[in-house]
């Protein structure tokens, strides 16, 4: 233990990224106990810029990612990008003390703009799993949050609890009181979850199992944990489960850790604050380029059903109020608030996008923090600066082809003066300020985004940039003056595909990939068209013949866990060694079901995919 935590504190004193101005990892080591908080700059800027983690925070734990078995806290906030983290804790246990020491040092680390300027008190609310140490360790240490459930953990926990042997219910009936439990979880209101519970309480076949009986009384004294008609007044934005952090979980197991444990801690704090802030940078700088094509983000795209409402029934009832009719319902009405982002119907009422918020979006041209903002410079520009810490110029780069699709005006009727910088709806002088104040956080010779001082820079750069450009062409000159007979087909060859760039975009393509050698120009020698293929390194010919997943093609074998399409199942074999003489077959074991749907239907038990807590 006092190996790796020496390794831990020279980690923290001679990381690259390590400043004496922005500190973003502490470590607390008493005894057996080694604690690590970290909050990367990145994670700092998502505090600061993004409105959503004032609202809600998400928090998970994982493990078994390095040979010490550290456990893996993540906060996780919301937005159109998906989610975005907030910290990330390294504890050697699960217990509440520990927890509570961890958050306590992760204090430490931000200040009062942080949780969209709500400091040190905390997100208005946190969910997370029944994990009694944790929400006992968020209660100490953030008192004025509320504490919400994920209900597909109440649900999960609950089918678990009837498969267990203490429950003493026959197999035939669990299906049937599962979906008594899952009635309450989605009962309509208030009224209708209490008459649901007695209906419950009454009902023979719960009564006489004692067990169920008292299971459900207890989890019905905590029923505004996890009803959903306990949570429509609370800015949930229509998230009830905790998948933000499940999909970060994954995403640090899989395409940071490649499923492979890190030796010790130091390097798995190393590639937290490397790899995994890169991996969410991408991500944000992707969302602000419009890059969308494989990012699971369909949530945030405005729905197609959105065009068949009528546009020309909406009616503005203020600046930022607005009625929809429904469409499929001639004579209902949706009230709209798009400065809060929401709608009176199911789907918005605690503040989730909807059809009706599309369609107001749509027709008006404005703001909205609920959708993909494709046609929203100003987010755009926000969300790159969140993700590399300073504006892009210049500044028209995030505008569309057609200008006349842009979003023209903010979130129905906010002040640019008294708005706060946020992701869901800046202005135009907000989103110029927030790039501001990133630029004078990263460099303390720039006091404020002055146009005079750019243009002064820019004319320093040009001079800069063509001495050095004179410097190589006389270097290329030299060459050619030592070796005439060799460099006079390349220069005539450059000089040739020099004057049949046309472009702006085609010169900047051809500068930039200037003396890289890809093999395409091989490729393309001996007549092959289909350079994709080059970008993969193929395997030896008898290695394909050793694989025993079938892959197609010289591939390597896919990492981690196999795709569901290459899923096949296994048929009945016969082992010869076990049933010579007894003339009988022997069936693989059936493994337990991993959907919770899927286990119900079938009735059947759940696979042990989450540890117990």
């Amino acid at each position: 233990m006092d190996e790796y935590n020496n390794q831990l504190n020279q980690l923290e004193t001679s990381d690259p990224y390590h400043t004496a101005d922005e500190k973003f990892i502490a470590l607390d080591a008493a005894g057996d106990d080694v604690i690590v908080a970290i909050c990367t700059p990145l994670m700092k800027r998502v505090h600061r810029f993004v409105i959503h983690s004032a609202e809600l925070v998400f928090v998970d734990a994982g493990g078994n990612m390095d040979k010490h078995n550290m456990r893996v806290f993540l906060l996780m906030t919301y937005s159109v990008a998906g989610g975005l983290p907030l910290g990330v804790l390294i504890t050697t246990n699960e217990q509440a003390t520990t927890i509570s020491r961890a958050l306590q040092l992760y204090n430490t680390l931000i200040d009062n703009s942080c949780f969209h300027h709500r400091g040190l008190a905390g997100p208005k609310l946190f969910m997370t799993d029944d994990s009694t140490a944790e929400r006992t360790a968020l209660e100490s240490t953030y008192p004025g949050s509320t504490l919400l459930l994920c209900i597909f953990h109440v649900l999960q926990a609950f089918w678990r609890f009837l498969w267990d042997c203490r429950s003493g219910d026959p197999k035939d009936e669990r299906p049937y009181l599962f979906g008594r439990m899952k009635a309450l979880v989605y009962a309509e209101s208030e009224d209708a979850l209490n008459h649901i519970y007695n209906e419950a309480m009454t009902d023979t076949l719960i009564t006489a199992h004692p067990n169920v009986a008292n299971h459900i009384q207890a989890l019905y004294d905590r029923r505004s944990e996890w009803a959903l008609c306990c949570r429509q007044d609370l800015p949930i934005r229509a998230n009830n489960t905790n998948n933000y952090c499940e999909r970060a979980m994954r995403v640090l197991k899989d395409s940071i850790l490649h499923r492979t444990k890190a030796f010790n801690v130091p390097q798995l704090v190393d590639f937290i604050t490397t790899r995994f802030d890169a991996h969410y940078q991408r991500r944000l700088q992707d969302v602000a380029n419009n890059r969308l094509d494989y990012l699971r983000l369909s949530r945030f795209v405005p729905p197609t059903s959105s065009d068949n409402i009528d546009s020309a029934k909406i009616k503005a009832i203020s600046a930022s109020v607005y009625e929809v009719p429904s469409e499929k319902l001639p004579d209902v009405m949706y009230t709209v608030n798009m400065f809060l982002g929401s709608c009176t119907c199911v789907q918005g009422q605690t503040g989730g996008p909807c059809k009706h918020q599309s369609a107001v979006m749509t027709t008006y041209k404005l703001r909205s923090g609920n959708f993909l903002p494709v046609h929203d410079p100003a987010v755009r520009q926000l969300l790159y600066a969140i993700a590399v810490g300073k504006s892009v110029a210049p500044t028209n780069w995030f505008h569309s082809l057609a200008p006349s699709s842009d979003v023209t005006s903010s979130a129905a009727g906010q002040n640019d003066a008294d708005q706060t910088t946020d992701i869901s709806s800046p202005s135009a002088a907000s989103i110029s300020h927030a790039s501001c104040e990133m630029e004078e956080d990263q460099t303390e010779s720039h006091s404020s985004c002055d146009m005079e001082e750019d243009e002064s820079g820019r004319d320093e750069d040009r001079e800069a940039i063509f001495s050095r450009f004179a410097a190589v062409c006389d270097k290329i000159k030299d060459m050619y003056d030592q070796d005439p007979a060799g460099f006079s087909p390349a220069l005539t060859s450059f000089c040739k595909q020099a004057e049949s760039v046309c472009t702006p975009s085609a010169m900047l393509s051809a500068l930039h990939s200037f003396g890289k050698y890809s093999g395409a120009a091989s490729a393309i020698h001996r007549g092959r068209k289909n350079l994709v293929g080059l970008k993969k390194i193929g395997v030896q010919p008898t290695a394909v013949a050793r694989q025993k997943m079938p892959v197609g093609g010289r591939k390597r074998v896919h990492l981690g866990r196999p795709p569901i399409h290459a899923r096949v199942a296994e048929p009945g074999y016969v082992d010869e060694r076990h049933a010579i003489g007894l003339n009988r077959q022997v069936w693989p074991k059936r493994k337990a079901a991993h959907k919770l749907a899927d286990a119900v239907s079938n009735n059947e038990s759940l696979g042990r995919t989450h540890s117990a807590k």
